[in-house]
């Protein structure tokens, strides 16, 4: 046991339980003095607590040690955030690219997507944290599909039309999933939307133009850029000549010329190949 505290006494940050051994209270007057705003902590992406054992001080906490100890400013709890976000969306792009594999488009879709949306995203000036959803929207865009049968994701043939109305759940499927997850519920109206068209015969609700989610109708160009240029079991990759000529032609219609526009110029600038 003191083996125990003494290594608690030398971690800078704390879960919930640490903290309250640290004071001698309960893991439940830890979180309670988190909800009152009385004891500062920042939260994991998988919803849990963590507090910098400075702040404790202010409960009557003292090391007992009299070396001097490096306190971590807000600028170094913000880096090891934004790394905690980075290792928490690299985890998600090794699970997507799993579940591409049930699908007949070539396996990396979902990153191939995420990171097209990005390289627009930046064109149009999108914050670091906008970019960050964007990517995780362009990672998670099919997550849905975990309810669709692989039978139906890799049918090489046409779609009946239950087959059709099967597939075209999944964007309500992934609303859905990533819903019931607190960091990524900004993300559920972009999911659900990605598969609107701009002159609102898309689906699952129909709705046009910009009255669309701005990150869906990214997504949606980028989608539609990595389909023309994935090999099928029904054709080939079309060039990118090919690639810009079917954009351009479905601009206004099924997508956002205004997107389409950036889009085609991140190519002629040799950003997308």
């Amino acid at each position: 046991m003191v083996k125990r505290v003494k290594d608690i006494t030398n971690k800078e940050i704390l879960n919930t339980r640490e903290a309250a051994s640290l004071i001698k209270v309960t893991t439940q007057t830890i979180k309670n003095y988190i909800y009152s705003g009385k004891l500062k902590a920042i939260k994991t992406p998988g919803g849990h607590h963590r507090i910098r054992k400075i702040d404790l001080q202010e409960f009557g906490f003292v090391v007992e040690d009299k070396k001097e100890r490096a306190h971590l400013t807000i600028d170094d709890l913000s880096s090891a955030y934004d790394n905690l976000l980075d290792h928490y969306i690299a985890t998600i792009e090794v699970l997507m690219k799993a579940l591409d594999e049930r699908d007949i488009i070539s396996s990396g879709h979902s990153s191939r997507v995420a990171n097209l949306a990005c390289t627009v995203g930046e064109s149009m000036d999108f914050t670091n944290k906008e970019l960050r959803d964007l990517k995780l929207a362009g990672l998670l865009h099919d997550v849905g599909k975990v309810g669709i049968s692989e039978n139906i994701l890799g049918k090489p043939g046409r779609l009946t039309d239950q087959e059709y109305f099967l597939v075209k759940k999944h964007p309500e499927i992934g609303e859905k999933i990533v819903g019931n997850i607190e960091l990524l519920q900004p993300l559920a109206n972009t999911i659900r939307h990605c598969h609107e068209r701009f002159d609102g015969k898309g689906y699952p609700d129909g709705v046009a133009g910009t009255a669309i989610d701005l990150k869906a109708r990214i997504l949606a160009v980028a989608e539609t850029y990595d389909f023309l240029r994935a090999d099928l079991s029904f054709r080939r990759a079309l060039s990118v000549d090919d690639s810009i000529r079917e954009l351009n032609k479905v601009a206004g219609t099924q997508l956002d010329p205004d997107v389409v526009k950036v889009f085609v110029e991140n190519i002629h600038e040799n950003r997308i190949h």
